[in-house]
């Protein structure tokens, strides 16, 4: 008598767009909160295979989310992919290697990333407890952590050779000069693209937030010098963008503090990568550590990561924030 094989206890399909009220639905019952159909869209935009839905019987219990990242390289444009929405149901197994978790991202790595395959790394923004897994199953290694910088509000004008301008999507083109000097300037790092068409489907477009764009630009010549993105919070202004050379930084952070004066004296607060938050600790009251880590794939195993401890990346590099 033969025996069979049991079937296996879960199974994964690609996620597209017509699975997208079914997975806000998953996102529901394991988060406890809802999402707006058009943020997740709004997410989820450049990302037709929206990642891995994991099923069982046929119903979702689980979902890996997979949105494409440009990143400007040492060695050109590469391809990467940042994984969010990362979430199974609760009673569901999701521990050890065998676990729903690890079916799950392993089968994102083996289909999706690597040399040769659609992107070359994955790289995301899990919290401490969701890192410590995936790196004890041996799927995550980590790549860096977000640093938060915070400053104390200014209430002086701008100086006088500098002159402010709002960003709207009439004049975004104003940036485009500017990721050029930024990608001379960090030359040997791996910086996810702020390009004209970033910055509008990010910030502009961004269906639930609304973000204030400012660019600082010469007073005399008219020169743009860097453009910086806020967003203001009822006990805070939190900074999360930020495109032009190494050497207008510090005028970007008095430009933060500036705008944190005008909403009332709040403190201003930042996360960067740690690879590059000495770059902005100018004035900083604190850096601090934050729960936030960075991780990148550890498979294929024999791959180079030379994008490890080199990413540059801030606050809006996420979709959350």
């Amino acid at each position: 008598m033969t025996q069979t094989a049991a079937a296996p206890r879960w199974t994964v399909h690609l996620a597209t767009q017509e699975h997208d009220e079914e997975l806000l639905l998953l996102f529901a019952r394991v988060f406890g909160q809802e999402m707006p159909l058009a943020q997740w869209r709004w997410k989820y935009a450049d990302a037709p295979v929206r990642g891995l839905i994991l099923r069982r019987g046929g119903a979702a219990v689980g979902f890996w989310g997979g949105m494409p990242r440009k990143m400007a390289s040492p060695a050109g444009v590469v391809s990467a992919v940042q994984n969010g929405d990362v979430m199974v149901l609760p009673g569901e197994s999701v521990v050890g290697r065998q676990g729903a978790m690890s079916q799950l991202c392993s089968a994102f790595l083996d289909r999706f990333v690597g040399p040769g395959s659609t992107y070359e790394f994955a790289f995301g923004f899990p919290n401490e407890r969701a890192f410590r897994l995936g790196s004890k199953v041996g799927l995550y290694q980590p790549a860096g952590a977000m640093s938060e910088l915070t400053w104390e509000p200014l209430s002086s004008p701008a100086p006088w050779r500098i002159r402010e301008r709002v960003l709207t999507g009439q004049n975004l083109a104003a940036i485009e000069p500017l990721w050029a000097a930024m990608r001379r300037d960090w030359a040997g790092y791996f910086v996810p693209i702020r390009d004209c068409a970033r910055w509008m489907a990010r910030f502009v477009s961004h269906p639930q937030h609304r973000y204030a764009l400012l660019l600082l630009a010469s007073r005399w010549t008219g020169r743009p010098l860097c453009a910086l993105v806020l967003r203001e919070h009822a006990g805070h202004v939190a900074w999360l963008d930020f495109v032009g050379p190494a050497s207008a930084v510090p005028l970007a952070v008095s430009a933060a503090r500036r705008f944190a004066g005008r909403c009332g004296n709040k403190p201003v607060s930042a996360f960067v990568s740690d690879a590059v938050a000495a770059h902005f600790a100018a004035d900083a009251s604190a850096c601090n550590a934050t729960a936030i880590h960075v991780p990148v794939n550890t498979r294929p195993q024999d791959e180079r990561r030379p994008y490890v401890g080199r990413l540059w990346l801030m606050g809006g590099d996420t979709d959350f924030l």
